[in-house]
Order: C-alpha cells, then sequence, then structure tokens
C-alpha cells in the first residue's frame, strides 16, 4: 500500500460518536437547557410560553393541596382541637394564593404595574390580617393552631423546590 493509499485517522470527537449517541446527548442537553430555565430569572424567560406557565402555577397548586392535606391529617391525629385554627390557617393561605395568581397572570399579560395592582396586593394582605385577628380575637381560635395553617405554604415551597432540583439532577445525570 502506498502512502497516498492510506487514510490518516479522523481525530475529530464529534466522529467517535455514532448518530444514535449523537443524537441522545443533542437531546439531553437540550432538556438540561429546558431545566436550568427553572433557575433563571423571569427577565430572562421571555420565550416560555403561555402553557409552561400555567403547568408551574397548577404543579405548584397541587403541591399547596397536597401540603395543606398533610397539615390537616396530622393535625387531626395529634390535636382535634387546633383543627378549626388549622383549616382557617389554610384557608387565609388557600386566598391569597388564589388572587396572587390572578394578579400575577394579569400582570404578565399586561407587563405593567398600575397603582391599582399595588392596592389591591395591600386590600387582600388586610383582609389577611383582618380575619386573622378575627379569629384570635373574637372567635378564641389558636395561634398556634393558625400558624400551623399558615406553614402550609411553606411546606408546598419546599417540597416544590426539592422535586424541581431532583428533577434537574436526574435530568442532568
Amino acid at each position: 500500500m502506498s502512502s497516498k493509499e492510506r487514510k490518516k485517522p479522523d481525530l475529530n470527537l464529534n466522529s467517535l460518536y455514532s448518530d444514535n449517541t449523537h443524537d441522545e446527548t443533542n437531546s439531553l442537553k437540550l432538556k438540561i437547557n429546558m431545566y436550568q430555565n427553572l433557575f433563571k430569572s423571569p427577565d430572562e424567560l421571555t420565550h416560555l410560553s403561555q402553557a409552561d406557565r400555567f403547568n408551574q402555577e397548577y404543579v405548584f397548586r397541587k403541591f399547596l393541596f397536597f401540603a395543606t392535606t398533610i397539615i390537616v391529617i396530622v393535625t387531626s391525629l395529634f390535636s382535634i382541637d387546633l383543627l378549626p385554627s388549622v383549616l382557617l390557617g389554610c384557608g387565609v393561605i388557600g386566598f391569597n394564593y388564589f388572587w396572587t395568581t390572578l394578579l400575577v397572570r394579569k400582570l404578565l399579560a399586561e407587563k405593567k404595574l398600575r397603582v391599582v395592582d399595588l392596592i389591591f396586593s395591600v386590600a387582600k394582605f388586610g383582609v389577611s390580617i383582618i380575619i386573622l385577628f378575627v379569629a384570635i380575637q373574637y372567635l378564641n381560635l389558636s395561634p398556634t393552631g393558625l400558624l400551623i395553617g399558615l406553614l402550609n405554604i411553606v411546606l408546598a415551597t419546599i417540597i416544590y423546590s426539592f422535586f424541581r432540583v431532583l428533577r434537574f439532577y436526574k435530568i442532568k445525570a
């Protein structure tokens, strides 16, 4: 064999992968990029579709309901006396979550903040404070139970964050 007939080895790393492996790595890179969006600020996520935003809201709402259910079941098992105040605390969080998601949807659609939106947020907070004050002062509900009920948003956020990070590392691995 002459030296012209000999092929030089191709040292390109891309040639080492078969087409199937190359497609899998591209798919993996796309998934990693998709889940890296979970850690970016909202300004960097202008390419997210409305369906993705509603999906995140739906998933968090499920976690909030799950956290509320866990808190109510555990409270009913250990201290039935706290159950009305726990339910009211969970209800206040549900009230705030519902109206906050409506406000955020409106703000995302309009892409500007108006004074009415700020007044709405303050009014929502004021209504929550009045409900909690009346519950403690006039209905003699336990402040401990109210705090336990109000913790469902914290528990839901921890669970949601845990699953987001877990899903990111599962895709990355």
